[in-house]
């Protein structure tokens, strides 16, 4: 029986190909652990209200377990009982271990408490995971026409505003007093 040759790659082409297949056997590199684009975190709070959420830029995670997550320009809202707050923190560290949110200030605050426009600042912000209470330090506050300030303050789940170490409040000046109190009252905003 006569044999057939078929026409078939050249030695050259063939060791192309091999050299070509070889370096596909290497696995391209991870990228590092993470997330770019918007990223939405929800703090549920342990009675059935409303959660806190917080929204970042970009999440990185530090080390190789869930321990400790970076935060790059966080926003959130609080929303409590007599409470409607909205802030802003260019940086923040979720520790798991410890179950807490720790913002890194500025963090600026503008909403409504007790039904009246409330904006402040502070220069770290915190959330336990049990969301009792926002502890500020190094607090501003305007509302209700004073200018309230503390080293420490704690904005409670139950709408009392505590200062352990004691807070000062003096009047805002005729200005601004003026554009705070020409905003409706009660003051709501929207969901």
């Amino acid at each position: 029986m006569p044999r057939m040759r078929l026409p078939g790659p050249s030695c050259t082409a063939l060791a192309c190909l091999l050299a070509l297949l070889a370096g596909c056997d290497a696995p391209a590199p991870l990228p590092p652990p993470g997330a770019n684009g918007t990223v939405a975190v929800h703090v549920w709070d342990p009675q059935g209200g409303p959660p806190t959420v917080l929204v970042a830029d970009r999440i990185r995670q530090e080390g190789l377990r869930f321990d400790r997550m970076l935060l790059e320009r966080v926003r959130g809202r609080v929303v409590q009982s007599d409470l409607d707050c909205a802030l802003n923190a260019p940086s923040g560290v979720w520790s798991a271990q410890k179950g807490l949110l720790t913002l890194d200030g500025p963090v600026r605050l503008a909403g409504t408490w007790q039904g009246s426009a409330v904006l402040g600042n502070a220069a770290t912000a915190s959330l336990s995971r049990d969301g009792e209470a926002l502890i500020l330090r190094q607090l501003e506050l305007w509302h209700r026409g004073q200018r309230l300030t503390a080293a420490v303050a704690e904005l409670r789940r139950d709408r009392t505003l505590i200062a352990p170490q004691g807070m000062s409040s003096t009047p805002l000046p005729g200005e601004l007093a003026a554009v705070l109190a020409a905003l409706p009252d009660p003051l709501v905003l929207p969901q």
